[in-house]
């Protein structure tokens, strides 16, 4: 991993939360935020969010972002210090099932092309998820960092948080520590 102020930073998912955690996390660093729609990606090149949020909008035009956008590729993840997965998670009440395909998409071409970044995931995801993750991709450096935002106000949200988790194993102690410093960096103190 590069030096902290170096960190080059991937986040999977123009959606609020996405949207969000790449504004905040790109007043400090590096990040790239991929999506799959290109007229989101256009949107946010041309420094107008997707949807609806003022203070993103705002940030966005009145900001000094090291933000860029980029359609998902093969190579989207490869020169990235840490990927955050904020993909949507659908669920269905009539299965009582969480479907997690676009995550472990994300995922699998991340791993694919660096192998050594540190992943977080933001989704929410069914309990037990990101271990059975670990079982099938031995010594891998994954962390779970829910989010607590409001759809209307996300990156209000993100700039005054409430709480900050990090959930991790034993061995990435370091990363988490790092991960939710990064967090903190980008929040307004008051």
């Amino acid at each position: 991993m590069r030096k902290y102020e170096d960190i080059k930073i991937a986040v999977a998912g123009a959606g609020y939360v996405g949207m969000s955690i790449a504004v905040l996390l790109s007043q400090h660093h590096s990040v790239t935020l991929v999506d799959v729609v290109k007229g989101k990606v256009d949107q946010i090149n041309a420094g107008k969010c997707p949807f609806d949020d003022e203070l993103i909008d705002k940030y966005l035009s009145e900001k000094n972002l090291n933000l860029r956008a980029e359609v998902a590729g093969e190579r989207s993840y490869s020169d990235s210090d840490i990927v955050i997965v904020a993909t949507p998670t659908n669920y269905d009440p009539q299965r009582n099932f969480f479907d997690t395909h676009l995550i472990e998409e994300v995922l699998q071409q991340a791993l694919a092309v660096n192998p050594g970044a540190l992943i977080v995931i933001k989704s929410t995801i069914p309990v037990g998820y990101s271990e059975h993750f670990l079982e099938k991709h031995k010594g891998i450096k994954l962390l779970f960092s829910p989010e607590f935002l409001r759809e209307d106000n996300a990156l209000y949200d993100n700039l005054y948080p409430s709480r900050i988790i990090v959930g991790r194993t034993h061995e990435n102690e370091k990363e988490a520590c790092l991960f939710a410093r990064l967090l903190q960096e980008g929040a307004v103190k008051q």
